[in-house]
């Protein structure tokens, strides 16, 4: 290896390894912020049943800084529910039975006052191929997202953001790994220079 290159070639790996490092840090904080998330719909959702009223496939472009570009497909389901059911999460299904949950009214043709009842889910494909029109599904809701409910299966599903814990282990181990390599040829490269540097001596006694 190149002694002028071999310490800049350590910096490299030691950048990869705080690199890697913030990986590990944005997959933690998704996982908490997932965490949150379903905790405030246990806390604080209600429950109620749902009519699948359209279906609707939806994309949308993201472009990066140097102007590539990706398409993300999406799956939407536009749902009529109950916002402001008066069943709790905590309370559903031990308490109140599905056949009692509450459904939303048929539309009234004034779209200001349907409008409360109106609801989005984007949906896995799967979930979007299976469904059909008119079909009722239980969806939960908390007040401040009221217009975009999600599946009371999926909710009561969560694995506490296990899919990311491969994810956070391959960051560290990578962070680890860069930054022993990045030490390693740092340390080489030190005690090249100290030796140049002897021999330099030497020659010049």
């Amino acid at each position: 290896m190149n002694a002028v290159a071999r310490p800049w070639i350590g910096l490299v790996f030691k950048m990869l390894a705080v690199l890697a490092a913030i990986f590990a840090f944005v997959f933690v904080m998704r996982m908490m912020e997932d965490r949150s998330a379903n905790q405030k719909m246990r806390d604080n959702g209600v429950v109620s049943r749902a009519v699948v009223t359209a279906k609707e496939l939806d994309q949308a472009k993201y472009i990066g800084r140097r102007g590539n570009s990706r398409t993300v497909d999406y799956q939407v389901l536009h749902i009529r529910h109950v916002p402001k059911s008066t069943v709790r999460f905590a309370d559903f299904p031990a308490k109140v039975k599905e056949a009692d949950l509450p459904a939303a009214p048929p539309p009234s043709g004034d779209p200001l006052k349907d409008s409360a009842n109106s609801g989005v889910m984007f949906v896995s494909q799967a979930l979007y191929d299976q469904t059909k029109v008119g079909d009722v599904l239980v969806v939960a809701n908390t007040p401040w997202d009221s217009d975009s409910p999600e599946l009371v299966s999926d909710v009561t599903a969560f694995d506490g953001g296990a899919a990311y814990y491969p994810r956070i282990g391959i960051a560290l181990i990578l962070t680890v790994l860069f930054w022993l390599i990045g030490r390693r040829i740092s340390k080489a490269a030190v005690l090249a220079a100290s030796d140049w540097q002897k021999r330099r001596a030497d020659a010049a006694g």
